[in-house]
C-alpha cells in the first residue's frame, strides 16, 4: 500500500514541497496513511491505485494544505481520495480532472470526517456502470464544504449514473458559501443526490445537466430544478 509513501498506524509525517507522480499501489497510489500526517504544497499527479488514486487514509488524521491532486485514477473508488476513517482536512487545495473506473468517486469517495476549505473539485469523473458522485460520493460520514466550488464534475458511465457533483447517502453534509455547479450526468440529478438534508448558509447549486436536484429523494435546501 502506498505507491510512495506508507505511514504506518502510530506514525506521525510531515511533508512539503513535493511530488508524488506515476506511483501505483492498490490503495493510495501516492500516498496511504494509517497515522498522522500533515502535507504542505504536495503535488499529487498521474497516480494510480484500486481505490485512492492519489491518496487513501484507513485511519489517523491528515491535514492537507496547498496540495493539488491532479489527474489521477482508480480502479474502483476514490479516483483522487478514499478516506475510510479518521479526520480529514483539506485548506487551498485542488482536486482536478482525476477518474474513477469504479462506481464511487471521481474526485473524492468519504466514509469518515471530511473538511474542504477554500477548494476547488472540478473536472473529476466516476466512469463506472451506474456511477455515483462525479466530484464527491459522501458515504455515512460528515462533509463539510466552506467557500469551495463543485463545478464541471461528471458521471458519464452508463445504466443510473448520477450526481455529477455530489452523492450523499447518509451523511451529515454542510454546504457554506459554497457552490455545486456545471456539473453532468447520465440521469437526473446532475448535481445534488442525497438521501439526508444538507445544512446550507449562501451556497448555490446551478446549471447542472440534466437537472440539479430533482430525482433526488431529498431536495437540498434552496436547490431549484
Amino acid at each position: 500500500m502506498g505507491g510512495a509513501v506508507d505511514v504506518l498506524g502510530g506514525a506521525t509525517a510531515y511533508i512539503s514541497r513535493s511530488q508524488f507522480t506515476f506511483n501505483n499501489a492498490a490503495e493510495g497510489g501516492g500516498l496511504q496513511s494509517d497515522g498522522t500526517i500533515t502535507t504542505d504544497g504536495v503535488v499529487f499527479s498521474r497516480n494510480y491505485a484500486g481505490v485512492g488514486g492519489a491518496i487513501g487514509q484507513e485511519e489517523g488524521d491528515a491535514v492537507h494544505g496547498s496540495a493539488t491532486l491532479n489527474n489521477n485514477t482508480s480502479g474502483f473508488d476514490g479516483g483522487g481520495i478514499d478516506i475510510e476513517s479518521g479526520t480529514v482536512q483539506f485548506i487551498n487545495s485542488k482536486i482536478i480532472n482525476n477518474t474513477t473506473a469504479g462506481a464511487q468517486g471521481g474526485g473524492i469517495f468519504n466514509d469518515a470526517s471530511l473538511t474542504l476549505i477554500k477548494i476547488e473539485v472540478s473536472g473529476n469523473v466516476v466512469g463506472g456502470s451506474g456511477g455515483k458522485g462525479g466530484g464527491i460520493y459522501e458515504n455515512f460520514g460528515t462533509l463539510v464544504l466552506r467557500d469551495i466550488s463543485v463545478d464541471h464534475n461528471s458521471a458519464n458511465g452508463s445504466g443510473t449514473s448520477q450526481a455529477g457533483g455530489i452523492y450523499n447517502t447518509s451523511g451529515a453534509v454542510t454546504l457554506d458559501h459554497s457552490e455545486v455547479n456545471n456539473n453532468a450526468s447520465t440521469v437526473a440529478p446532475g448535481g445534488v443526490w442525497t438521501d439526508t438534508q444538507f445544512m446550507v448558509n449562501r451556497s448555490e447549486i446551478r446549471h447542472n445537466i440534466p437537472t440539479n436536484c430533482d430525482g433526488s429523494p431529498v431536495i437540498v435546501t434552496g436547490c431549484v430544478g
